[in-house]
């Protein structure tokens, strides 16, 4: 028996394979958490259960944000330095390989082209006491370039310094800040290096921020800046020096909104073991400060010592795991609220008047942004989240964790 379709039904099957040709795809994966906001928001959607958190296993500790490329996750490990794409719908990996290092990088894309960086954290001088630290970062260090269709590697491209940040795809172009005092210019297709920007500081865990004026941002310690480039010139065109801080700007990637830039940092006080953790607004064309404020004073934090600031719905939030706090501040620099969150390294999520935050006691929150009411506290783990924060998708948020697994956490459960 043969079946036939009717003339309408015809033109509506056509339709829908009109519209389903016009439906936008997933924007490419350009820089850290997406875009220099730092508010790592994708308009895709997971093919996951929307109503019970899913568990995607890793080999080892997940301390960067996952991307998404065609509706898997792109994961890289700590320790292991392992490197997966994951179908989030059966939980197994598509592809698997090594880094030969610490994978603290997000897997960043343009097209099927995948960039991840790789490296550690130590100085020369933690075997050695007499080296002079010129460099972070031992064994090992560089960015690889994947097909992420495949699985292969394309090219490899070595450094002295550890590659953590996040790079940086411009065009045919790739940015990466490094461990040996520089952002390295590399070419897109076959990782030829094209220039490189002498800084003078080492960069730890600032993934440059690339804004839509076409200008990049990064912070660097020893001594601490944040640092204004010119990408295409390949040159700085300013750094704001602060020469109070002991520690941060290097590991805060900055966030960009406008024409201000905003990191944080700690300073030393007048009591022993009690630090200050800072606020900046710097502003962006000309590297002056516009305002500063403190997030609280506390004990020593072990790495990580500063949060990451998120621009979003005309607010800055930011943690501090000094403080052990989470507080949100109009782009001006008044605060609007202080939230007691526990200690909160990593950048947060903000959308539609929520605030999605994770902190180093395993805990999501879910606070509103007009005044800081606690919504929502779900325990995720009894281990640190982690630090680089979570993304928020049509249908789910993505939380890395350090417990070696990936949540997938529905919206809907959220309210």
């Amino acid at each position: 028996m043969s079946y036939s379709l009717s003339i309408s039904a015809r033109l509506a099957l056509v339709l829908l394979l009109c519209l389903a040709a016009l439906a936008p795809a997933q924007a490419d994966w350009l820089q850290y958490r997406t875009a220099a906001d730092r508010n790592a928001i994708v308009d895709t959607t997971l093919d996951a259960p929307t109503d019970r958190i899913t568990l995607l296993d890793t080999p080892d500790e997940v301390r960067a944000t996952p991307s998404i490329y065609a509706g898997d996750l792109l994961v890289g490990n700590h320790l292991a330095g392992a490197l997966q794409r994951i179908d989030p719908a059966t939980n197994r990996d598509l592809w698997s390989l090594n880094a030969p290092n610490w994978v603290h990088s997000e897997i960043v894309w343009s097209g099927e082209t995948g960039v991840v960086g790789y490296g550690n954290r130590y100085f020369p001088s933690d075997d050695d006491p007499d080296t002079t630290n010129y460099v972070r970062g031992t064994g090992a260090s560089g960015v690889m370039a994947l097909n992420l269709d495949e699985g292969t590697v394309r090219w490899r491209y070595r450094t002295i310094g550890e590659v953590m940040p996040t790079p940086v795809i411009d065009g045919d172009r790739v940015y990466i800040a490094t461990g040996d005092r520089a952002v390295h210019v590399l070419a897109l297709d076959d990782g030829r290096q094209l220039g490189m920007i002498r800084l003078g500081s080492f960069v730890s865990m600032s993934s440059p921020a690339l804004d839509t004026k076409n200008r990049l941002f990064v912070g660097g310690g020893d001594p601490y800046r944040l640092f204004r480039i010119d990408p295409k010139a390949e040159q700085v065109v300013w750094q704001a020096d602060f020469k109070d801080m002991i520690g941060g700007v290097d590991d805060v990637p900055p966030a960009v909104a406008g024409n201000q830039v905003f990191t944080t940092g700690v300073t030393g006080t007048d009591t022993p073991e009690r630090f200050d953790h800072r606020l900046y607004a710097i502003d962006a064309a000309t590297g002056q400060r516009r305002w500063e404020t403190s997030l609280g004073i506390g004990g020593p934090v072990k790495n990580n010592r500063s949060g990451a600031p998120v621009v979003g719905e005309d607010r800055l939030v930011v943690g501090s795991p000094t403080s052990a706090t989470l507080q949100a501040f109009t782009l001006d620099g008044q605060r609007q609220w202080r939230f007691a969150s526990g200690p909160m390294k990593a950048p947060v999520v903000i959308d539609s008047g929520r605030v999605y935050a994770i902190n180093a006691a395993g805990e999501l929150l879910v606070v509103a942004l007009a005044d800081g009411r606690l919504i929502k506290r779900l325990q995720i783990s009894d281990k640190p989240l982690a630090p680089a924060g979570p993304l928020l998708t049509n249908a789910h948020l993505v939380i890395p964790a350090q417990d070696h697994h990936v949540y997938l956490v529905p919206r809907a459960m959220l309210d």
